[in-house]
């Protein structure tokens, strides 16, 4: 089922692939660009596919993890073999877990064995990167497209999350305010707040947050920001779920959904849609 952060991090790499790529594999001068790559049967929405070079020398397949799956390593073999056989060029793999939630004891680095031993084996390596041990301030201090990911990092000292993420979204409202412009700091601000949502209990813990910084209660701008995507993400909520749940909502619904800007009205739907069998019994709530 799509998850909101999925659509965040697919934006994040399409906007920002060379950032991806420096932070998590290695700096590249070479021209770099994100593959159309049609392997729908079998690929998340989190997969990300990056070409290095032009000609095409290489490739690089990130994939994000935010919970633990028994057979992501089985996954990534076959993605793997999958863009080999379309590009003919190395493919190197790289399995990003966003937190400790995703990590599972099948997520070696390895998919290795041999059915009959001495007459041939299967040995394929990817590469892990646990999130939460990249230091925060590596990442804020990184490209400013791979800030909303400083909320996933690891935090400095001994701190409580709530204070360590406080600190971490600080430092990031300073540096958008100082390099981005409003557009891109508005679309980093935003997705900083859903990735959070990772790491806190709720998506009201996140918000409530966002809004005890002394940066955003400063400005009335990025207040209006993340009240804004707070809005938006749960509606797109609603509508993912909805659309599981009971197939695609009629224009009184959809119109419905769209002119409601109360928060705690749109939190309260997503929290009812799973005890409800239908788009009109989920908006007469």
């Amino acid at each position: 089922m799509p998850l909101p952060f999925d659509a965040t991090l697919k934006d994040l790499a399409r906007e920002h692939p060379r950032a991806l790529v420096t932070a998590f594999d290695e700096p590249s001068a070479e021209p770099l660009r994100l593959l159309n790559v049609d392997l729908s049967t079998v690929t998340t929405a989190t997969d990300v596919v990056i070409g290095l070079g032009d000609p095409l020398r290489d490739i690089v397949h990130f994939d994000f993890q935010a919970s633990a799956a028994a057979h992501k390593h089985a996954d990534v073999l076959v993605y793997n073999a999958l863009l080999y056989r379309q590009f003919n060029v190395p493919v190197h793999a790289i399995v990003v877990l966003l937190r400790p939630e995703a990590a599972h004891s099948n997520l070696s680095g390895t998919v290795a064995y041999a059915a009959r031993p001495g007459r041939g084996k299967m040995d394929f390596g990817y590469e892990v990167i646990r999130l939460w041990d990249t230091p925060a301030e590596k990442l804020l201090a990184g490209d400013l497209g791979l800030l909303p990911l400083a909320t996933l990092g690891k935090l400095s000292g001994d701190v409580s999350i709530p204070e360590g993420l406080a600190y971490v979204i600080q430092r990031l409202i300073e540096r958008l305010q100082r390099d981005a412009q409003p557009d891109q700091a508005r679309r980093l601000l935003t997705a900083a707040y859903v990735l959070t949502g990772l790491r806190m209990p709720n998506r009201t813990a996140a918000l409530q947050l966002f809004k005890g910084v002394r940066a955003m209660r400063e400005s009335v701008t990025y207040m209006a920001i993340i009240e804004e995507g707070a809005i938006e993400e749960a509606r797109k909520i609603i509508l993912r779920l909805g659309r599981k749940l009971f197939g695609p909502p009629d224009e009184t619904t959809t119109a419905a959904l769209t002119a409601t800007e109360d928060l705690e009205r749109l939190e309260f739907l997503s929290e009812q849609i799973l005890d409800v069998k239908s788009w009109q019994e989920l908006m007469a709530q």
